[in-house]
């Protein structure tokens, strides 16, 4: 469900909040505007596949440049919550890197794969290389190619 099929003027207000926390100077003002956002949705608020996502991934990349990788995560699972009926590869590929930097390395492996079967590699082309080679890697010695005698 969309918030803005069920409330539109509250969608509107929040999504004005979401585009204010990017005028903001500093990541904790950006993460303090967006709680704010997501202090007006009604709750349980993974009932709104949107904009539930977008503020909880907003408020995760903010912790996740932050070096905050915990509180990363803890966003990163309520914007997966929210979207469990609509998945996204860019939820996924985020989801992944978090756990990737906090040394997660099976999570890691499995919302890459998550990402490269959704959309192959164009997620992994916007972020560091080491998320991809990391994912070719792991892929490679989970699933070895057999190699054949001429």
């Amino acid at each position: 469900m969309y918030l803005d099929q069920v409330n539109y003027e509250l969608n509107k207000q929040i999504n004005d909040f979401v585009c204010n926390s990017n005028d903001a100077t500093t990541l904790e003002e950006r993460i303090d505007i967006l709680n704010q956002a997501w202090d007006l949705l009604p709750k349980p608020a993974t009932q709104f596949v949107e904009p539930t996502s977008a503020i909880a991934c907003g408020i995760s990349e903010n912790y996740k440049r932050l070096g905050d990788y915990q509180k990363a995560l803890e966003w990163m699972l309520i914007a997966l919550e929210a979207r469990k009926d609509e998945p996204a590869a860019g939820v996924f590929i985020w989801t992944g890197i978090v756990y990737y930097e906090l040394g997660d390395m099976e999570n890691a492996y499995k919302y890459f794969d998550l990402t490269y079967n959704e959309l192959r590699y164009t997620p992994f082309s916007m972020e560091d290389k080491k998320y991809w080679q990391f994912y070719k890697q792991r892929k490679e010695e989970l699933n070895p190619k057999k190699k054949t005698k001429k």
